[in-house]
């Protein structure tokens, strides 16, 4: 299984920072470190972009026959956001799905603009008080063109690079960590400050300090050139013996300011540090000290050399077992004419000879290639449709709800409409409750008790009472006042569905034949109208 190995070559480790890329092969010894340039947006120069290219594609010497060689490229913490979500237990697809949907909600740029990735914190499990299945994530973004400028630079030296956080990539060389601890990277004008709870990055910090103040501090105590207090400063970490008075003084008020900059909430129980100003001596007791709090620090046990750093031993660490990948990959949307950067080089012949094999075995499949682009937009088209589906169900839930609790007040008012023709209704009430109250006139008290017995027949009304019944002055009517109470909805009887009444044949007489008495008519018949239906013929 191992005589090809020599064609696929190892992984390379890179760490990518602000002022450096720092870059580890398979071989111990064969490193590379190189400085970068910025320009005032944060993207490299154009000119520091071709050194970069030139130095890695001497020092990879990849041959052409080679596959490209992957590479776990571990970032700074600068722009990058950590979020902690809580979300239900679903399928992988759903997941994506939920996912983009948070990220909308918590990032302020879209999705399609940001380079992310996600960890599980935690195995699903059922709570003890019942509540649904969740699961706990750890979610990393930062800016696509960020890691879409890196991608493209490695992709053209002939790498497939894939990103993580170099705080989550120092994570290895973080012996015996408690509960609650936090990692100082110091770089060159800045340091990276990530607090951590069991493992889960918390807070980020960029801060304004770095080993450029120690230098500065000894250039101002000992009136040095730039160069010389840099080259002491280097050979302080390296001596054994003790440091001199004044040299001692400029580092331990630097360890003051730096100690100024954390707070002791956000480091819990340890401080590990890293970064090439972390190897001076007894900086960890130093700041220790500055801080206080019986806070402890450790330095981060890396050996001095090219390319070699925190983030891309503990990569190679990770890359050696088994080959797993870091504990999160930040990925991101390519576009088309950016995608081809990163593919993989073509073996020239032997994909010439595979693109002629499969031409000759797809002929019979023509016919099934010439009518996919049509299937592919039918499916799409199928796709969106069905992606309405659930809001047109929530419209038509909501509607049927309506139909089901809406108080039936028309078929209140056809009940007394059919249980007394021609009565005269003066006033009509109704709520939500079913309670019902008719103020009207009807002609004698006979009809009063049939309009009572009709309403009870109906099956619609549980109780019906006349609460007043008083005749007219004249004898010719008699003013009642009824209450009634529906029944539930359950109980009561379906209206019945009678025929629709034909209308009556339109006149014929033409409209400069009707006399001028059709005014006084029409306003006679609109004031017989008000009965809400009209007698039997």
């Amino acid at each position: 299984m191992k005589a090809f190995q020599f064609i696929n070559a190892p992984s390379v480790c890179i760490e990518i920072g602000q002022s450096s890329l720092k870059a580890l092969d398979a071989a111990p010894d064969k490193g590379l470190e190189l400085p970068l340039e910025r320009l005032e947006n944060g993207r490299l120069s154009p000119a520091c972009r071709e050194k970069l290219t030139l130095r890695l594609r001497e020092w990879l010497m990849r041959r052409s026959w080679q596959p490209r060689q992957r590479a776990w490229c571990a970032i700074n913490a600068r722009g990058v956001s950590v979020r902690r979500l809580s979300l239900p237990s679903c399928s992988r697809e759903e997941l994506q799905r939920l996912l983009l949907l948070q990220i909308e909600r918590e990032f302020p740029l879209p999705p399609d603009e940001l380079a992310w990735g996600y960890r599980q914190l935690n195995a699903e499990r059922l709570p003890d008080n019942g509540s649904p299945v969740t699961r706990e994530l750890l979610l990393v973004a930062v800016k696509r063109e960020v890691i879409e400028e890196y991608s493209q630079l490695l992709a053209g030296c002939g790498l497939c690079p894939l990103f993580t956080l170099a705080g989550l990539a120092r994570l290895p060389l973080c012996l015996q960590p408690p509960a609650s601890y936090a990692q100082l990277d110091i770089g060159r004008s800045h340091s990276e400050l990530i607090s951590f709870d069991h493992d889960v990055p918390g807070s980020i910090r960029i801060l304004p300090w770095g080993g450029e103040n120690i230098t500065r501090s000894i250039e101002r105590r000992l009136a040095l050139s730039r160069d010389e207090a840099e080259k002491l400063k280097i050979q302080s970490g390296l001596e054994t013996d003790q440091l001199p008075q004044q040299i001692e003084v400029a580092i331990g008020v630097e360890m003051e300011s730096l100690a100024a900059l954390i707070r002791s909430d956000e480091i819990g129980q340890k401080l590990y540090l890293s970064g090439e100003s972390a190897r001076l001596k007894d900086i960890a007791p130093r700041l220790a000290k500055a801080i206080g709090g019986g806070v402890e620090c450790e330095r981060m046990d890396v050996l001095p050399g090219p390319g070699r750093s925190a983030a891309t031993l503990g990569l190679k660490s990770a890359d050696g077992k088994n080959g797993e990948c870091p504990p999160l990959v930040l990925q991101f949307n390519r576009s088309a004419g950016r995608e081809s950067l990163v593919r993989p080089d073509p073996w020239k012949w032997a994909a010439l000879a595979v693109l002629l094999a499969l031409g000759s075995l797809t002929l019979r499949y023509a016919e099934a290639i010439l009518y996919k682009p049509s299937l592919s937009r039918r499916l799409a088209e199928v796709k969106v449709e069905r992606e309405k589906l659930p809001q047109i169900e929530r419209e038509l839930a909501f509607l049927q709800y309506l139909k089901a609790n809406q108080p039936p007040y028309l078929d209140a008012i056809s009940m007394i409409a059919t249980a007394a023709p021609g009565t005269r209704v003066e006033s009509l009430s109704m709520n939500r409750r079913g309670e019902l109250s008719l103020r009207g006139s009807l002609r004698d008290s006979q009809q009063v008790l049939d309009f009572r017995s009709k309403l009870i027949d109906s099956g619609f009304f549980a109780s019906v009472t006349v609460e007043e019944q008083t005749p007219s002055p004249d004898r010719q009517s008699v003013a009642v006042r009824i209450a009634a109470q529906w029944k539930p909805t359950g109980e009561r009887k379906p209206l019945p569905i009678e025929p629709a009444r034909q209308q009556p044949e339109k006149s014929k007489i033409p409209a400069k034949d009707i006399p001028s008495t059709t005014s006084t008519n029409m306003a006679t018949a609109s004031a017989k109208a008000i009965p809400l239906s009209s007698p039997d013929k």
